[in-house]
């Protein structure tokens, strides 16, 4: 086994730290850590009419609509090292009253970064919240 790669883990927490509070805030800052070729998977997005895997530009309209349309904001963040140095674990709140619905929501995450850029995003949240702030902007069946 490989030895682990403290250095590598450190920039990879710190990338995702700065990522994660740029979002909703300072999307200026936020793009240019975001690989144009991102994967975001969502496991849990099928049961609200939702794709559960996007791809560079889906991917990225994704993150632009929840931070200009919905206004989310991201707080609490706790970024988790993993044993593969590219990747961590994020836990965090996503706040935001779109037309005046109140959307507050836990998540847990696996981020992989690489030269300091998010390549891999995969987010797991609760249907229900979606559901009940968001569900007129959701696809119809």
């Amino acid at each position: 086994m490989a030895e682990f790669d403290k250095a590598t883990s450190d920039r990879t927490v710190a990338a995702a730290e700065k990522l994660m509070a740029a979002f909703g805030r300072d999307m200026d800052s936020f793009w240019p850590m975001v690989s144009p070729d991102l994967h975001m998977d969502l496991p849990f997005a099928g049961t609200v009419r939702m794709p559960t895997e996007l791809h560079g530009k889906d991917a990225l309209e994704m993150f632009r609509t929840a931070a200009e349309v919905f206004d989310v904001k991201f707080n609490s963040v706790v970024v988790t090292p993993l044993a593969d140095p590219y990747r961590v674990l994020v836990e965090y709140r996503g706040y935001g009253e779109p037309q005046g619905a109140i959307y507050d929501q836990m998540y847990v995450g696996v981020h992989e970064y690489r030269d300091g850029k998010l390549v891999y995003y995969k987010e797991y949240f609760d249907t229900g919240v979606v559901i009940n702030a968001l569900g007129a902007f959701l696809p119809a069946e």
